[in-house]
């Protein structure tokens, strides 16, 4: 019995290390060529696989990009990450976490982002795959506003502030900013500063300690 276990984790071993192999070659080349360009054979030759052995894997090329994906959300630890961020109460502090959260998601993320964009405008699949995830991610983010109502600035309603966080957060605007030569710290800093005064009311300044000041009564 145990040597049947054995070798069936082996088994599942071969087939995560050839995956891993798979995705790895299906991101080089769709970097490097486009997604529309790559063929199925190129990615196999690149993996040392056989062609059937990626429909056997994945089914498609689409699948590819969703592996890719998948994997870049893994090694982000981004289900952690964003535990992290909605245990901070502190409004202020919370968009502190959120823009480091959101630096980190984007730095690791970079790659498959702009793969995925460019296999969106080859296949309606990917498209509308896409379309869901995103949804999906407004849905995930979300709650990291809605308990700062208390906190909002007068001119902002509840929803407008989910609005908003969403939009600031979009990978085009760290993109754009990356292109232009900022670091990723530098579009951390503004990202809080833009956060914090889009949304939410100026901290009360700390009172004065009169003797401090050497001011007497």
């Amino acid at each position: 019995m145990r040597e049947v276990k054995t070798q069936s984790k082996v088994r599942r071993d071969g087939a995560e290390t050839t995956r891993r192999r798979i995705v790895d070659a299906a991101q080089q080349l769709f970097l490097a060529n486009g997604y529309a360009a790559t063929t199925i054979k190129e990615i196999a030759d690149a993996a040392s696989v056989a062609v059937q052995t990626i429909y056997w894997s994945f089914g498609t090329k689409a699948a590819l990009v969703t592996g890719i994906r998948e994997r870049w959300l893994a090694q982000a630890h981004t289900g952690t990450r964003l535990e992290g961020v909605l245990a901070v109460p502190d409004p202020h502090e919370r968009l502190v976490a959120a823009a480091a959260f959101m630096r980190h998601q984007w730095e690791t993320g970079a790659d498959a982002v702009a793969i995925q964009q460019d296999a969106m405008r080859a296949d309606p699949q990917i498209r509308a795959d896409v379309e869901a995830v995103l949804e999906n991610r407004s849905r995930v983010l979300a709650p990291i506003v809605r308990p700062l109502a208390p906190a909002l600035r007068d001119d902002v309603e509840p929803g407008e502030a989910v609005d908003i966080f969403i939009a600031l957060l979009g990978f085009e605007i760290y993109h754009e900013l990356r292109n232009r030569g900022w670091s990723a710290a530098r579009y951390e800093r503004w990202l809080i500063r833009t956060l914090q005064e889009s949304l939410l009311e100026a901290r009360p300044d700390p009172p004065t300690d009169r003797r401090a000041a050497g001011v007497r009564g």
